[in-house]
């Protein structure tokens, strides 16, 4: 079962924690400092050292995403040269190797480009990493931070290890619609370094040191044409997933159920009678011809602002009449598990949405060298420049992306192989026809 059937209520914290962090000795001398090769962090390896981290106030409650991880630890792994991970036991994002000294790059393809062969590996691949134990990391439990001692650790699998990661950065501070990871200018290296964290997890897990996250281009259809027992799962007139799938009896994690009641993967795209359609290729060069990466007051409201438009927060002066667009347009768009924050990582779409968020980013990026992270006090504290991004290891700042390219990182994009027009694009003429919708619909606090 490896936590198949581990549950998170909406009113818990959840989050991952590197195994030997989670023990009584590691929580009492407040280190999370992993030996590896027989000593913390690899230093006599010359991997890294045990440091403290700049200690700040903490707030009132104790929220412990706002200046992570300092709740839990006063030093943690700080790794060296090409050297990562929570035990300096890994290489950076871009290398490979014993010593972390070989270039390593993948190339991330569009969903429906990929060969047969790559098509079944990708997909046997989350299969084995929903139904292994994760070796590296555990899940801490808690619905009040505040209270010492009310917290629990789990063991989870190499997937619901992703999926708590995202509910866990999801979820709103107290008095507050914000949160770790969305809605602000956190968001999009956040998704960028989460998704290079699963990447990584799922190499380890199955020794394919070349698998790597596809990505969607939902602009290219009409309708969600991975939505086949081919893909991720042709869709039931009930929202579940056809029984010939591999997917068909993926449990989901992080919502209110009985854990001896696993509940099952929801998809029903299109049919929201709001949110019926997708994002088209004229709303995103709308998004991209914007020239700065984010305005004040750095959270929904920013207007001219390019991680505001490719999250969905601003409306293209074209839309369809939604109050969502882009990033958050494709999530509601599929009406079931996508569509609410607490489990919206389960659906496997998620990720390949992610990629294509990703890849527009780069593209944004190559064309802006001059962007820079906000440096401002209206930025919420957890997405500040210099705040960690929680809840990753080593620490990592929320800016600490912005000056390197994928390629640096060991990825590009492969652009799709086929024209536009032949992958049956709508152009935006037909997209006005398409989702004539209701305005001013009141969005539930659970949803993206």
């Amino acid at each position: 079962q490896h936590g198949r059937n581990l549950f998170c209520l909406l009113d818990d914290w959840c989050a991952q924690f590197p195994r030997s962090c989670t023990t009584p000795e590691a929580l009492q001398t407040r280190e999370c400092c992993p030996p590896w090769n027989g000593s913390p962090c690899g230093f006599s390896s010359g991997r890294g050292v045990c440091a403290p981290h700049p200690a700040r106030d903490l707030p009132k409650p104790v929220d412990y995403r706002v200046n992570w991880p300092r709740a839990f630890y006063d030093s943690v792994c700080t790794c060296w040269g090409n050297y990562d991970g929570s035990d300096c036991g890994q290489c950076l994002p871009g290398w490979r190797g014993p010593q972390c000294q070989q270039r390593h790059h993948v190339e991330r393809k569009e969903i429906t480009d990929l060969t047969d062969s790559e098509r079944e590996t990708f997909l046997s691949s989350l299969h084995q990493a929903k139904q292994s134990l994760s070796s590296r990391y555990n899940i801490l439990t808690s619905n009040d931070t505040t209270v010492d001692g009310n917290y629990a650790f789990q063991n989870t699998s190499v997937y619901n290890l992703y999926v708590w990661m995202h509910y866990y950065s999801a979820k709103s501070y107290a008095g507050s619609e914000n949160n770790a990871a969305h809605r602000g200018p956190a968001f999009l290296f956040w998704h960028r370094v989460f998704l290079l964290f699963i990447e990584r997890e799922i190499r380890e897990l199955t020794g394919n040191q070349d698998f790597y996250i596809p990505y969607w281009d939902w602009t290219r259809t009409n309708h969600c044409n991975i939505c086949t027992n081919k893909y991720f799962g042709g869709v039931r007139e009930d929202g579940r997933i056809d029984s010939a799938s591999l997917f068909s009896n993926l449990g989901i994690i992080c919502i209110h159920s009985d854990a001896s009641d696993p509940a099952h993967l929801i998809r029903n795209p299109g049919k929201d009678p709001i949110y019926k359609t997708l994002p088209t290729a004229a709303d995103v060069e709308d998004t991209m011809a914007t020239p700065l990466f984010d305005t004040p007051p750095f959270d929904i409201t920013s207007k001219n602002s390019f991680r505001s438009k490719l999250e969905g927060f601003q409306i293209p002066s074209d839309s369809r009449h939604l109050n969502a667009s882009m990033h958050n347009l494709v999530h509601r768009y599929f009406n079931g598990t996508m569509s609410l924050v607490p489990t919206a990582a389960n659906d496997p779409i998620f990720m390949l949405h992610h990629s294509f968020i990703d890849k527009l980013l780069e593209r944004w990026l190559q064309d802006h060298s001059e962007a820079t992270y906000p440096e401002s006090d209206q930025v919420h504290p957890a997405q500040r420049a210099q705040a960690y991004m929680a809840p990753f290891f080593p620490l990592r700042t929320n800016n600490y992306y912005l000056g390197r390219d994928t390629k640096s990182l060991g990825y590009s994009y492969k652009e799709h192989s086929l024209s536009r027009s032949a992958a049956g694009h709508i152009t935006a003429t037909q997209a006005e026809g398409r989702g004539d919708c209701e305005t001013n619909v009141r969005r539930s606090k659970t949803s993206l």
